[in-house]
């Protein structure tokens, strides 16, 4: 019996899929998650529960915000660095296009 192809493209085997090359964006958000864990786990808290001061902020607000900032700006790299544009797939923005 012959095989009868659904489609013209699926008989010629041009799809268009494109898989997206492995970026290891997967592992660094996991890395940065176990990060922000290790960051605001309680006993490592109790190390800035201080007495101290940094400009007049307890030391302890100056760590949490300064963690939280820093974790930020690592998942705003990891997005960064992961982002791959194909160098044909790129079209300007046309507001009369429709989506």
């Amino acid at each position: 019996m012959a095989r009868v192809p659904l489609s013209e493209k699926t008989a010629t085997g041009k799809r268009n899929l494109r898989m997206a090359p492995p970026s290891g964006a997967r592992e660094r958000y996991v890395a940065a998650f176990m990060l922000g864990l290790a960051l605001f786990f309680p006993p490592l808290l109790v190390v800035f529960d201080a007495d101290g001061f940094v400009l007049g902020i307890p030391l302890l607000f100056v760590y949490l915000y300064g963690a939280w900032l820093a974790l930020i700006i690592l998942v705003v790299l990891i997005v960064a660095r992961s982002s791959h544009e194909e160098p044909g797939d790129h079209r300007p923005y046309d507001p009369g296009r429709e989506p």
